[in-house]
C-alpha cells in the first residue's frame, strides 16, 4: 500500500467523482483509476461502487476512509515535526555543567532558550569536568560547561569566562579582615580542594598559587562541588581557593578575598566536533553569546 494510493482514495471518497478527484489531484483520470484498482487489490476489497452515473463508497471503503485520513494526518505531522527538528526549532539537548556555571551562565542560557526557543528541551547533568569529558566522548552529552579542562583529543573547547582565583575563608578567620591575601598568607592554612581526578585543570591552577613558595599546601579535605566547599569552610575545617564567580554566592559564615599573583581560571564550553544536532547548535550559540568577544577556541 502506497501513501499516494491512500491520498488518491481520499480524493475520490470526498469527491465521489473520478473526474473531479483527478482534477483536484492534478493528474489525468486513467492513472487515478489504475491506482484505485491497485489499492483494492492490495486490501482485497472493492472500495467503490461505480456506475455510469455515480460513485459510492462500499462498506469496505467507508471503513477505510477515516483510517486513511488518520494515516495521512500522522504522516503530515511527522514530516512537519522532522522539518522543525532539522531547523533547530524542536529537539532535545543534553547539557553537562560544573557547579560554578549554575550561578549565572547556565541560568541565563536556560532563560533565553525558554523565551526564544521553547520547542527545545534541555536536560541538565551536573557533573565535574572529568565526568563531562568522558560523557562527551561517549556521546552521552551533547555539550558540556567545564572548567580548566586539559586539551582532550577529539573535543573542541571555547572559553566562556576567564576569572581570577579567590580565597574563601571563614568570616571569623583572621585573614577575613584583610582586603587581599598573598600566597604566603595561605601557605600554612589547611586547604579544601577538589579531587585532582575530577577537576585536574582547576586543581593544578589552584596549586600554582603556592609554586613560588617552594612548598605544597596541606590539603585536609577533598570535595566534589563548591557548595560542599562553602559548608566546610563555614565550619572552620579550612580555607579554599575557588573561581571568582563564587563571590556571587552569599553565605553568612564565608567571605572571599582576592589573591595576589593568582592564576586565572577558564570556564569553557566543550563539544565533540561535527555531528551536533540542530537543537544542540542552537544552545551552543546561546551559550557562546554570553562570552567576551576575545574568547578563544581550542581544538585537538
Amino acid at each position: 500500500m502506497e501513501l499516494r494510493q491512500l491520498r488518491y482514495f481520499v480524493a475520490v471518497a470526498e469527491e465521489l467523482h473520478f473526474g473531479r478527484a483527478a482534477a483536484r489531484l492534478h493528474i489525468s483520470q486513467p492513472p487515478l483509476t489504475v491506482h484505485i484498482k491497485r489499492l483494492e487489490q492490495t486490501v482485497g476489497a472493492t472500495l467503490f461502487d461505480r456506475t455510469s452515473r455515480s460513485v459510492q463508497l462500499t462498506a469496505a471503503g467507508t471503513r477505510l476512509y477515516p483510517r486513511a485520513l488518520a494515516i495521512l494526518d500522522d504522516v503530515d505531522r511527522a514530516s512537519a515535526e522532522v522539518g522543525l527538528v532539522a531547523e533547530g526549532q524542536v529537539g532535545q539537548v543534553r547539557l553537562g555543567f560544573v557547579s560554578s556555571a549554575s550561578y549565572e551562565v547556565v541560568p541565563l542560557a536556560l532563560r533565553e532558550m525558554r523565551e526564544e526557543h521553547p520547542g527545545i528541551s534541555v536536560d541538565l547533568e551536573p557533573l565535574v569536568t572529568g565526568e563531562q569529558l568522558e560523557a562527551l566522548m561517549q556521546h552521552r552529552l551533547d555539550l558540556g560547561v567545564v572548567r580548566d579542562a586539559p586539551l582532550h583529543p577529539g573535543l573542541d573547547f571555547v572559553t566562556l569566562r576567564e576569572e581570577r582565583i579567590v580565597a574563601v575563608v571563614p568570616v571569623d578567620h583572621r585573614l577575613a579582615q584583610r582586603p587581599e591575601l598573598s600566597p604566603e598568607d595561605l601557605a600554612n592554612e589547611p586547604l579544601i580542594l577538589f579531587p585532582f581526578t575530577s577537576m585536574p585543570g582547576f586543581v593544578a591552577n589552584a596549586l600554582e598559587v603556592f609554586r613560588e613558595l617552594g612548598s605544597s599546601p596541606q590539603v585536609v579535605q577533598q570535595v566534589i562541588n563548591q557548595e560542599n566547599v562553602m559548608g566546610l569552610v563555614a565550619a572552620g575545617v579550612g580555607v579554599s581557593l575557588l573561581p571568582e564567580s563564587f563571590s556571587s554566592v552569599q553565605h553568612p559564615r564565608v567571605v572571599t578575598r582576592a589573591v595576589t599573583r593568582a592564576p586565572t581560571s577558564l570556564l569553557q564550553l566543550a563539544s565533540a566536533p561535527g555531528g551536533a544536532s540542530s537543537a544542540a547548535s542552537v544552545l551552543r550559540d546561546v551559550l557562546l553569546g554570553q562570552r567576551p568577544q576575545d574568547s578563544s577556541v581550542a581544538t585537538v
